[in-house]
């Protein structure tokens, strides 16, 4: 359980009280907080007091798990960046502490989310017929595209505690284009190719809303979005399989990586995914949830648009509202 002093330091360090009542929190902002940054069913209005009392008697009365469930809820709607940067230092050291706490409540690590083990190779922007991938050195999985190479991009960097940043991508390019420097129109030059590989309209549509309403705001801390990319692997084709399938979904519409293990699918979907000839499909719609399942169980987080959302109409206000709240939940907002 958290201590007396722990307490004291997390609400008055690091989230700082004003006139008594907890940081910027409003009565509403702190009814939301618990379902949306910690997973837990509580209504702090049954309570009595300001934001702050409140805050407390919640604490006071949580078990261990619900405890690292609201310090964690809480660095993530607080991060460091969040404070002004003459506090950031104080803030750093304070927020590591916390992390080290979250780990003493909860040692089964029963908060762990996403999915285990590192990013070897991040094949995307596939835009044309599948590469021919051999094992170059199959001891520390390294690849080798002997075919299609033109075809996709390898991205084989290590990823860092912050994902796959915008920024970083942009670095890679410029090397493997052999640009002579990073600036805008190397962005566009990248920006581009990985427009080639979207598939539809809806897919634009996200696509390019996502860059128009988020890179400019974001800046250095822009997750990049990734387009195309092969969770799955088969060597043979569908043809080769004769129609056949050995694994029922080889490519992502596209990525997002926050992290190693937090990584973020997101499928738009066209009536290919639910019918077959423009006829309703319950077998393929069910390998699709069934699979959607199998990638959450094993940590991804899965979002699906229909593409019907995605017009011109509204599916720009759809698509900026997402990854606003998506940001928001993991702290980049």
């Amino acid at each position: 359980m958290l201590t007396r002093p722990e307490i004291y330091k997390l609400v008055h360090e690091y989230i700082g009280v004003t006139d008594g009542y907890l940081g910027d929190f409003s009565y509403r902002t702190h009814t939301e907080f618990y379902p949306y940054y910690c997973d837990l069913d509580i209504d702090p209005n049954q309570y009595e007091g300001t934001t702050r009392e409140r805050f407390l008697q919640i604490l006071q009365k949580a078990n261990s798990i619900e405890q690292a469930k609201i310090v964690k809820g809480i660095l993530t709607k607080y991060p460091v960046s969040h404070f002004p940067a003459e506090l950031q230092p104080q803030k750093q050291i304070l927020y590591d502490e916390f992390m080290q706490t979250i780990e003493r409540l909860d040692p089964q690590n029963t908060l762990r989310r996403g999915v285990p083990g590192e990013i070897k190779n991040l094949i995307f922007a596939a835009n044309g017929p599948k590469p021919d991938i051999i094992l170059a050195d199959a001891m520390s999985n390294s690849i080798c595209i002997v075919k299609h190479a033109e075809h996709c991009l390898v991205y084989d960097q290590p990823i860092s505690d912050n994902g796959l940043l915008w920024n970083e991508l942009t670095h890679w390019w410029a090397r493997q284009s052999v640009l002579p420097s990073i600036d805008m129109d190397t962005e566009y030059h990248l920006y581009r190719r990985l427009e080639t590989a979207l598939a539809s309209p809806p897919e634009r549509l996200l696509f390019a809303t996502y860059f128009r309403t988020l890179r400019r705001e974001m800046q250095d801390r822009f997750p990049a979005l990734c387009p195309q990319v092969y969770l799955h692997y088969d060597p043979k084709t569908l043809q080769e399989l004769k129609g056949g399938q050995r694994i029922p979904r080889q490519r992502m519409d596209f990525l997002v990586l926050l992290s190693n293990s937090d990584r973020i699918v997101i499928e738009v979907d066209g009536k290919h995914h639910y019918a077959e000839d423009d006829t309703a499909s319950p077998k393929r719609y069910a390998e699709m949830v069934a699979e959607d399942r199998n990638l959450r169980l094993r940590g991804y987080e899965v979002y699906r648009f229909g593409g019907y959302e995605l017009d011109e109409r509204n599916g720009k206000t759809v698509v900026e509202q997402f990854f606003r709240r998506l940001y928001k939940r993991y702290g980049l907002l």
